[in-house]
């Protein structure tokens, strides 16, 4: 009797244990970046991904890292992703899809436990920590859903504390691309994780699923986390000030607004300033470009900085790096100084910033979609970035720089741009406040309320005071 216990035990906990979640269940899906310094990080997620699951089961996990498995153009916006995770998975025991970034930290036991909670409840397609906007923002297309408000607003997951996907979800999001059924109204892909959510609900007439929030996704480490974001690193020593070139690109009718502004904040810490216009102006000092102004676009002025600045750091060996830009952009110069001690300078061709992409949420555009640097949180170029792009050609002065020297990088020079979610071409009312309390920003963009001397008061200028002060006491 007693062994016929004992095996219906054994049999039930054999049973139970086909049931039960782990790893096999789980695709994790690292998006990451070909970038040497994002790169490096990626790989070590992932050997610390490798040797959780080891130790929790015994056995190896399904992990990739989407530079090197799945190289689609625009896989950090997902869209491209769904394909070949789909084609690959299907029918599989996996069924859910985890996608963190390479900062994302994971802790597989408290992911597990989460999943296999959001695995029993069949109306829950897709979990991740909750942002949500206050109000209707560029970053966002300006798109806000006032009819979800009694069921508590619009909420899109916080892509560096990851986010999980039924595969079901994805398959069924896929099909509806394929036939047209959903896509994204914006040519431009801003806020991959925002747009993704927009893409999964729908216009509302036949909506999909909203995000289900679980804080077990978090945004600061605690006890009961299964991910959260780990701060950017600093790769050693901040690089020096006076190895950056800092290129301003403004407009005589901006000498006495815009342009002094950036002089009264950041520009008061940097040695290698100039400001590139359409008139000469010894006070600032601004030089005449010679191309006329135009409204929008600035792509010949560009272009013209762009050559002219390399003219002069050319009998500058200890010059590796030009940061270009707008004359409203809000700069803290040494976290630029630190953030740049992880990427390769001079002759290495490396082009840093906020990236923005085009074309990759229609299926009718989505190959010729490609990556740019958006300019006005600054651009980061090496050196040997700066001869290529410099070499690239615009279509007149009004057409866009920054989305013309991103598809000259791609089509014709083979540059990949490489992202840093610390540059910001919006104004720091335009994030939810989870995302900048994650990491110590490098820069903002546009004057508007509150004053830009407050905006760099109130994030910026501490830091640069600092250095200034112990330079002072060093000599």
């Amino acid at each position: 009797m007693y062994a016929r216990v004992v095996t219906l035990v054994l049999i039930l906990a054999y049973i139970d244990c086909i049931w039960c979640f782990g790893s096999r269940n789980v695709v994790f899906t690292i998006v990451s970046q070909p970038e040497p310094y994002h790169a490096s990080v990626a790989r070590r997620l992932k050997q610390d991904i490798d040797l959780q699951v080891q130790q929790l089961e015994n056995r190896y996990p399904k992990i990739h890292i989407t530079h090197e498995d799945f190289p689609v153009p625009g896989g950090w916006t997902i869209l491209p992703l769904l394909s070949p995770l789909i084609s690959k998975y299907k029918g599989s025991d996996v069924r859910w899809v985890l996608f963190v970034e390479t900062h994302t930290a994971v802790r597989c036991d408290k992911l597990f436990e989460a999943l296999a909670a959001a695995d029993k409840q069949s109306d829950v397609s897709w979990i991740g920590y909750p942002l949500s906007d206050e109000e209707p923002t560029i970053i966002h297309h300006f798109t806000f859903y006032e009819d979800l408000e009694e069921e508590g607003g619009f909420v899109y997951p916080n892509f560096p504390s990851g986010f999980a996907m039924r595969l079901e979800l994805m398959e069924m999001l896929l099909n509806q691309l394929e036939h047209g059924h959903r896509k994204l109204e914006a040519d431009f892909s801003i806020d991959p994780a925002f747009e993704l959510a927009q893409l999964v609900y729908g216009d509302g007439n036949d909506p999909g699923p909203l995000l289900t929030p679980d804080l077990s996704f978090c945004i600061v480490s605690g006890d009961n986390c299964a991910t959260y974001p780990r701060q950017f690193d600093i790769c050693g020593s901040a690089v020096p000030e006076d190895s950056i070139f800092f290129a301003v690109k403004t407009w005589s009718g901006f000498h006495a607004t815009r342009a002094k502004v950036v002089k009264k904040t950041w520009g008061k810490h940097v040695t290698n300033l100039q400001f590139f216009s359409d008139a000469d102006d010894r006070y600032l000092p601004a030089v005449n470009t010679g191309i006329p102004n135009s409204q929008t676009g600035h792509c010949t002025k560009t272009v013209a900085i762009l050559r002219q600045t390399l003219k002069r750091v050319k009998d500058k060996p200890h010059i590796k790096w030009i940061f270009l830009a707008d004359d409203d952009t809000i700069l803290g110069v040494q976290r630029l100084c630190e953030v740049l001690s992880c990427y390769r300078g001079g002759l290495d061709v490396t082009v840093l910033g906020e990236r923005y992409g085009y074309g990759y949420g229609k299926k009718e555009t989505a190959m010729k979609g490609y990556d740019y640097i958006t300019g006005g949180g600054g651009t980061v170029l090496s050196i040997g970035a700066a001869r290529a792009l410099a070499s690239c050609a615009c279509a007149g002065h009004s057409a866009p720089d920054d989305m013309t020297l991103g598809a000259c990088a791609r089509f014709r020079l083979n540059i990949t741009m490489t992202h840093s979610p610390l540059f910001h071409q919006a104004r720091p009312q335009d994030y939810a406040r989870e995302v900048l309390a994650r990491d110590r920003p490098v820069s903002f963009h546009r004057h508007s309320s509150p004053e830009p001397t407050r905006v760099y008061a109130t994030w910026f200028q501490h830091d640069d005071l600092a250095v200034k002060r112990s330079r002072r006491d060093e000599l």
